[in-house]
């Protein structure tokens, strides 16, 4: 998990996630480009994006998100 806060106007250019990520929008308002879809976040927003989805962040006002990186799906499942 990793907290994140944004001025007003800040952007995080675009970049693909190793991991999938949820994000979730604790105060403000983000708008994103997720691969091709534009869309806003505001404060108790959850977006989920899978591993290497290309997005852009940027605050439309001052911002605080969490963001939390999941586990890669594993292609086999252990027995216990």
């Amino acid at each position: 998990m990793v907290g994140f806060a944004f001025a007003a106007g800040q952007v995080l250019t675009e970049h693909p996630p190793a991991l999938p990520v949820a994000i979730q929008i604790v105060q403000g308002c983000l708008q994103l480009v997720l691969g091709n879809e534009k869309t806003e976040a505001k404060s108790g927003s959850w977006i989920h994006l899978p591993a290497r989805l290309p997005h852009t962040v940027r605050a439309a006002e001052p911002t605080v998100m969490l963001l939390t990186m999941l586990p890669a799906a594993s292609s086999t499942s252990a027995n216990t």
